[in-house]
């Protein structure tokens, strides 16, 4: 422990805090005369990597975000090999001494700190940060009723995580179940936890009262939250139905993101009005949302979000820096123009096409080169005039690889096998087609563009725009040999249909094949993952 008066850096040690593997001190920054919290690995910690990592993280993390409910960070440094974190000097509660307190406070304060928690992990997930560790502990409450989130160490961010494939973190008590078993976090885990809280600071309680960690991981697992103890004690309809579409087991079922939830908080704390419609953001690839049928509901307001009699299917958006990603749910679909049942396990595709923008990043990256006619002025526009190993190579660089047929089909098509990625309808306006009547592009059109014509699953431009490569092999028909000629060459299918193409032309089961070193300026590629 540092004793008072010790010197780090331009900081003066005044007061020991507490802290574990990490200490925490009240210290005066001796430049600007402010009074801050400098906390610094201990000596052990500092030899141990994982410990020196997750520091890293959080001081990272923390120092990018600037928000009136978070807490700023001012510096960072390292002192005879120990790094040390500069925050704000916090004073107040924790919002484990409030709960515990034997003064419950005002029903409005309650939902209060709710929604300036709520406000605050929205602000995060919007940067592509999930945190991961909501709990009492790491909210702070100082005497005007401020809330503060604190502590990074665990968070998921763009760049990566701290913790390996199969390895859980967090508190137990307050975890979701996805993430208890070891699955990659998603927003939707933070939405979990925020809901486990909320119950906690509303009934004065924990959701989970066992006496062995296997009972709390089999409560977690397995019981709902028990959402039927807070109308006893006053807790609104519209709050409780909150708290419960927040802790759904299921992940499909739950409140997917913070959005929806500051907009219920705050219309009820302004004497229960209806949330306001949302205003609709341009480009779902940098945010975290779901798909279509989600955007709809939020966009018709009237409390559809807290319901949840009948939840609307929720997407799970995987954001990932070379292009963020859909989960498609496992199980069997109708493929082909004959509608045969396939089965295929859940896996991850590309919210859209590969754009411009991050083809380009991948060729600074490589050293490889840009593709002809490459338009550095359109970055939301898929690339194309690429080769199919032009596409593997972008898929291996970003950690993915192309879809197979199947694949790109399931995602375009839904589990019942739309004719367009749409459904069944025969709307050339909702794509990027030779017979749209509103539109006659010559070119293909930004990856976000025609939102009418999402698929099931919340793909975009999956009819029209680019013809996609995906990673099957297929003999040509006679007539394609007759217009291409005796190529020696392997051939892969395409997908999808382009704008050079009439709507009937770009059915989701309808397929080219093209000679792998071949490079057409209507056809680019997509990603996918296995999970």
């Amino acid at each position: 422990m540092l004793q008072a008066g010790t010197q780090i850096g331009k900081y003066e040690v005044l007061e020991y805090l507490g802290g574990g593997m990490s200490e925490v001190y009240r210290a005066t920054d001796t430049v600007l005369g402010r009074t801050v919290a400098l906390k610094i690995l201990t000596e052990q910690g500092a030899r141990d990597d994982q410990m020196r990592t997750r520091f890293l993280l959080e001081a990272k993390v923390s120092s990018g975000i600037s928000h009136d409910n978070i807490i700023t960070t001012y510096d960072y440094g390292e002192e005879q090999g120990r790094p040390y974190l500069v925050m704000e000097y916090l004073v107040g509660q924790t919002l484990k001494e409030v709960i515990r307190s034997a003064e419950a406070k005002p029903l409005r304060e309650r939902v209060d700190i709710c929604l300036q928690l709520a406000r605050a992990l929205r602000h995060v997930h919007r940067q592509g940060i999930i945190h991961r560790d909501i709990k009492p502990d790491n909210v702070h409450l100082d005497a005007k009723g401020r809330v503060k989130l604190m502590d990074f160490g665990i968070a998921k961010t763009k760049t990566g995580t701290l913790t390996r494939t199969g390895m859980t973190v967090g508190t137990p008590q307050y975890m979701a179940p996805e993430t208890l078993a070891a699955q990659p976090p998603l927003p939707a885990s933070d939405v979990y936890s925020f809901g486990v809280l909320m119950f906690e600071l509303l009934s004065g309680q924990r959701a989970i009262e066992a006496d062995t960690m296997e009972r709390v991981f089999y409560a977690v697992l397995h019981e709902p939250v028990p959402v039927e103890k807070l109308a006893p004690l006053g807790v609104p309809d519209e709050i409780v139905n909150l708290v419960a579409g927040c802790t759904r087991k299921a992940v499909a079922e739950r409140i997917p993101l913070f959005d929806p939830i500051v907009e219920t908080l705050e219309a009820w704390l302004a004497g229960g009005a209806a949330p306001a419609k949302r205003r609709q953001r341009p480009n779902l690839t940098r945010l975290w949302l779901g798909a279509a049928a989600i955007i709809a509901i939020a966009a018709t307001a009237s409390f559809a979000w807290i319901k949840w009699e009948k939840p609307a299917p929720a997407r799970q958006i995987v954001e990932h820096e070379a292009g963020d990603m859909v989960l498609v749910p496992g199980g069997t679909f109708l493929f082909g123009k004959h509608k045969q049942p396939v089965t295929l396990p859940a896996f991850l595709i590309d919210l859209t096409e590969v754009s411009n923008e991050d083809y380009e990043r991948f060729c600074r990256a490589t050293g490889r080169a840009l593709p002809p006619g490459f338009l550095l002025d359109r970055p939301e526009s898929p690339v194309v005039n690429v080769i199919y190993e032009d596409a593997a190579a972008f898929a291996r660089w970003a950690g993915k690889r192309l879809p197979t047929e199947q694949e790109w089909e399931r995602a375009a098509r839904g589990k019942t096998g739309g004719i367009f990625a749409w459904g069944d309808e025969a709307d050339p306006s909702r794509a990027n087609v030779a017979d749209n009547p509103k539109d006659t592009w010559s070119h293909v059109v930004g990856v976000n563009a025609y939102r009418a014509g999402l698929s099931p699953e919340g793909a975009w431009q999956m009819t029209g725009n680019a013809a996609e490569w995906v990673a099957t092999e297929r003999e040509p028909s006679a007539e394609t040999l007759r217009q291409h000629g005796m190529i020696q060459d392997d051939w892969f299918v395409v997908k999808g249909g382009s704008f050079q193409n009439r709507l009937l032309e770009a059915t989701t089961y309808s397929w080219d094949a093209l000679p792998a070193r071949q490079a057409r300026p209507d056809v680019g590629f997509r990603c996918a993952k296995t999970l």
